[in-house]
């Protein structure tokens, strides 16, 4: 009896320590691209984009969130994530 609990411990601790040792990059979501809906300034803020599949994407805006340019409602922009939130907004080019 013993012997099957230690191993499922084992296998546990196994199981965490792998997950733990992912790179951040792996827990990251994939870039969204869109048009910009809304804006709101300061910060803390909030941008609304729209994708191309017409799904509406909220980015909280966070002092660690670069930005790339000051945007307005109709430019296209392109949005990275990091586990933590939004990490960075860049314009795209043909916009302005």
């Amino acid at each position: 009896m013993k012997r099957h609990v230690f191993r499922i411990v084992g296998s546990l601790v196994l199981l965490v320590v792998t997950v733990v040792s992912w790179p951040r990059s792996v827990l990251a979501l994939p870039p969204v691209q869109g048009e910009v809906i809304s804006v709101t300034t300061g910060i803390p803020g909030t941008m609304v984009i729209r994708d191309d599949k017409g799904q509406l994407h909220i980015l909280n805006l966070t002092q660690q969130t670069q930005l790339g340019a000051q945007f307005k409602v109709g430019d296209k922009v392109l949005a990275f994530f990091s586990p933590y939130g939004v990490s960075a907004i860049q314009l795209q080019g043909g916009n302005r």
